[in-house]
């Protein structure tokens, strides 16, 4: 009976070290305490223009924007809401939108030239 038992143990290490946890990469940290430091952990890599989207800096429209990988834009999303659901912003119009664009495999953002906030 010692002898099942030894090889059953024998079998479970090498089952267990066989097998390797893979690593998961998350587009943005998920146990970030507050959604400014998930915004800094935000991927921003890309192949093409079309990966990079532009996320808020903060709750409020005047807190400008900040451009991101599209997959990292979606998982910002729950800590958005959850943290700016009731934030109060007072109404102003602000100039802060960005162009999104993939320069050297890496998302950026430039501002929005000003004409373009008004319709022709």
């Amino acid at each position: 009976m010692n002898i099942k038992l030894l090889g059953l143990l024998g079998a479970a290490v090498l089952f267990a070290g066989c097998t390797k946890t893979a690593e998961v990469k998350t587009p943005v940290n998920m146990k970030a305490k507050n959604y400014a430091e998930a915004l800094r952990s935000a991927d921003k890599s890309c192949n093409v223009d079309e990966d990079c989207t532009s996320v808020n800096k903060g709750c409020c429209m005047c807190a400008g924007k900040e451009a991101v990988n599209k997959e990292a834009a979606a998982a910002l999303q729950p800590f958005f809401v959850k943290e700016c659901d009731r934030a109060a912003c007072t109404l102003q119009m602000c100039y802060v939108d960005i162009e999104t664009s993939c320069q050297n495999g890496s998302c950026v953002g430039t501002p929005k030239p000003y004409k373009n906030y008004f319709v022709k």
